[in-house]
């Protein structure tokens, strides 16, 4: 996952899961927590209102329901 930090968000962009049934969409995860902070039809997004020290992940999902294992994990401060 590439990340590029800006004051008050952070531009997210990663390579396209493919599965057996159609990648129809991805979750962009807080790793502290395990919230969902946004999720997107296709890789890459700004996340923003996050604030301090963050740890973000992806997952990818398809129409049946089926996820993907978790990307690795991103690290970031936002001041």
């Amino acid at each position: 996952m590439v990340v590029s930090v800006d004051v008050g968000s952070v531009e997210l962009s990663w390579t396209s899961s493919s599965d057996n049934v159609a990648v129809t969409g991805n979750n962009v995860y807080d790793d502290t927590n395990g919230q969902i902070v946004a999720t997107v039809a296709s890789p890459g997004t700004s996340v923003v209102g996050l604030t301090g020290s963050n740890t973000l992940y992806v997952k990818a999902f398809d129409a049946a329901g089926n996820t993907s294992w978790r990307s690795n994990t991103v690290a970031f401060t936002l001041d």
